[in-house]
């Protein structure tokens, strides 16, 4: 019931580097890269607002995946 939808992506940089982001959440703020474009994961805010009356499963989708990472734009220097 708790397995997110969201995963990490890599993306490739303009050097030829690679950069790896995994999703985020208010709990894990962290792990937010600079640089990458995130949306909003929508299968787990559904299922918080589903299972908002258990108050445990809101807290634990939204804490760590809430934030997917969906592309990289290189950052202006």
């Amino acid at each position: 019931m708790f397995a997110s939808c969201s995963s990490e992506k890599t993306f490739k940089k303009k050097d030829g580097s690679t950069i790896t982001a995994k999703p985020y959440g208010w709990a894990s703020k962290e792990n937010k890269v600079e640089g990458v474009n995130y949306e909003l994961n929508a299968p787990d805010v559904a299922a918080s607002i589903i299972f908002a009356p258990s108050v445990i499963a809101p807290v634990l989708l939204t804490a760590y995946d809430v934030w997917e990472p969906v592309s990289y734009t290189e950052p202006s220097k």
